[in-house]
């Protein structure tokens, strides 16, 4: 039976499956409006028991929202599931406590991950159009590469923007060989001209074809503190919104999953998701590579938390939705106390949170 937490403020409701670690509710409410722009996989609610692989990982069966990878992608160093034990394992609650702005939850993760105790801190806000989420290692005897593993339904279409970025680069091999249509691998310090296989293809406006499965790696630049993501549902009124701090989470990967597997559970029936997937680490090479000496740390930009660095070492990020009339992508400013949109739309925020 799924163990699921719930939490809700005034304005925003949010569900933990806390057998995976996964986001399993994500909805702002805004008068009449009820907007949950965060994907779930097609078969997560259904009752085929075979529709998994017996060796499928545990973070699968029920992929959605958001999910918190440590380490992310391939475990080569201490043989743990894909996307690691916080993806895969159970989270036990230690509280849950209700504050004077809205309401806050503690979890714990059921397996080390590096030596170290992993804790999940939920936050919401009243009125605040997001869920603000910091996970902690308490102690560790090495570095691990992480991410946060947000999927955006964008079965409507999408328009995308980014906080400025030096980069994007795919892979040395396509996530599925004949089934992509980006270059492998490709480099572009533009996003609205990257190399494809017919020629530029414009990554900020999605889909970019059908039948697809690309996957690419956006470089912050490191003169900015926050990054953030804003990805657009013109045909849904609304806007999905991602926030952290660059010093900590230097990486994007961009997931584009657009009917492009055909074996279970994929069955190319996963279509129109985006993981956008803030990080540190290098692209899908896995925990060997990104501890190691390698063409991000050469230039400064790091690829792996140091888990060795402090007794508690935090990563913090903020997920949140708005509702917007706009057709253009959303460019944010993000103040101590607001987030302001491109649009003119504002909604209070707690910078303090990525501190």
């Amino acid at each position: 039976m799924t163990s699921v937490h719930h939490l809700q403020a005034r304005g925003i409701r949010v569900a933990l499956d806390a057998d995976q670690g996964q986001l399993a509710l994500f909805e702002v409410a805004r008068g009449t409006r009820r907007i949950a722009p965060f994907a779930r996989v097609p078969w997560a609610d259904g009752d085929d028991p075979t529709r998994l692989p017996p060796d499928a990982p545990p973070h699968l069966h029920r992929m959605s929202g958001d999910f918190f990878c440590a380490p992310f992608c391939t475990d080569d160093v201490e043989g743990g599931p894909f996307h690691g034990w916080t993806a895969n394992a159970a989270w036990t609650m230690l509280s849950h406590q209700t504050l004077l702005d809205g309401v806050e939850a503690r979890f714990r993760l059921s397996y080390p991950v590096a030596g170290a105790v992993v804790e999940k801190v939920w936050r919401l806000r009243d009125d605040h159009p997001f869920l603000y989420q910091r996970h902690e290692f308490h102690g560790g005897t090495r570095a691990v590469p992480v991410a946060h593993h947000a999927m955006v339904d964008l079965r409507t279409g999408g328009r995308l923007a980014f906080s400025p970025r030096l980069w994007a680069e795919s892979p040395g091999r396509a996530l599925e060989p004949g089934r992509s249509l980006l270059a492998y691998p490709a480099r572009s310090t533009d996003l609205a001209a990257f190399p494809g296989l017919q020629g530029p293809v414009d990554l900020t406006r999605l889909p970019i074809g059908r039948r697809h499965e690309d996957f690419v790696m956006l470089v912050d630049d490191p003169a900015q503190t926050l990054g953030w993501a804003t990805a657009l549902r013109p045909a849904m009124g609304d806007v999905a919104l991602l926030i952290k701090r660059v010093a900590q989470l230097p990486q994007t990967m961009l997931w584009m999953s657009n009917g492009g597997r055909d074996a279970a559970p994929w069955c190319g029936q996963h279509v129109g998701v985006l993981g956008i997937e803030d990080a540190c680490a290098l692209a899908g090479e896995g925990w060997a590579a990104a501890i190691t000496p390698n063409r991000l740390t050469a230039q400064g930009i790091a690829t792996a938390l140091d888990l060795t660095a402090s007794p508690v070492v935090a990563v913090a990020s903020v997920i949140g939705a708005l509702p917007t009339e706009a057709v253009d992508p959303l460019h944010l400013v993000a103040e101590a106390r607001q987030v302001r949109l491109s649009d003119g739309t504002m909604a209070p925020f707690d910078a303090a949170w990525l501190d």
